[in-house]
């Protein structure tokens, strides 16, 4: 999946629309990650009523808290597919009567992280972030890199569940199949949110129900919180014809 940056502008002069640079948003690879100049907002602070910079410390806490729930939640979402797509940051701006804009996303053609993303607030602003302790890859992650190698290249990968039953409105789709699609996987980390894990559940289930007779796979991390233990035993008394191997074991099976 492509990484994209967009950087956030604040509108000084509708007329002429003049702009000032106070952030950059990236998604795709270990996104999304948000910066904001704090030098930038100092200077809007002295040029704007108190009322109406209030009213962009606002906007610009509520995107984020948006981003930070992404990267907290690790489910996944690229900030730009589907939540932060080309219309949702339109939502944005609207939100804040067009007076802060975001430029189209560019795309970046290289592996985005918290240390490129550091790159790239560097160039934008010659603002140097503060260093971030090293998070371990999230297991969505680890798990697609590893699905997406050459072991499985006999495999369908991110295959939709309408490429198998053609009549299927749902728009699922299954990390792994084999061409028969008798045989399917789909990754699960238990430790989610509740929201997140809801929804891949909720998947699982309608995956179930829809191919019946074919062999299903969940891969997965060993749970660490007490409500991921629970809710793994739970599934796997509901569905006792699924089969369930940790990731650490799956890794090494031939």
């Amino acid at each position: 999946m492509e990484s994209f940056y967009s950087v956030i502008y604040y509108k000084t002069n509708p007329l002429t629309d003049e702009m000032l640079s106070i952030g950059l948003l990236a998604g795709g690879g270990e996104g999304p990650f948000m910066y904001v100049s704090n030098a930038r907002l100092d200077l809007l602070k002295k040029i704007l009523h108190p009322n109406t910079f209030l009213s962009v410390r606002r906007h610009i806490k509520f995107l984020q808290e948006k981003v930070g729930n992404h990267r907290n939640e690790a489910a996944g979402i690229l900030l730009f597919d589907p939540v932060f797509s080309v219309e949702q940051m339109e939502t944005l701006a609207q939100r804040s009567k067009n007076a802060i804009a975001y430029s189209q996303p560019t795309t970046i053609n290289e592996w985005l992280d918290a240390s490129f993303f550091a790159e790239l607030t560097k160039a934008f602003f010659g603002e140097n972030l503060k260093p971030v302790a090293k998070k371990r890859p999230v297991f969505h992650l680890k798990w697609k890199a590893f699905y997406h190698s050459a072991k499985f290249k006999n495999w369908e990968r991110d295959l939709p569940l309408s490429k198998i039953i053609a009549s299927s409105p749902l728009s699922i789709s299954l990390d792994l199949a084999k061409p028969n699609g008798e045989e399917v996987m789909k990754g699960i980390d238990f430790d989610l949110s509740e929201t997140s894990l809801n929804r891949k559940l909720y998947e699982l289930e309608l995956i179930v129900n829809a191919l019946p007779k074919c062999d299903i796979t969940i891969v997965h991390p060993t749970p660490k919180k007490n409500s991921g233990k629970e809710l793994f035993q739970t599934t796997k008394d509901k569905f006792p014809k699924i089969v369930f191997r940790g990731f650490s074991e799956f890794k090494n099976l031939k």
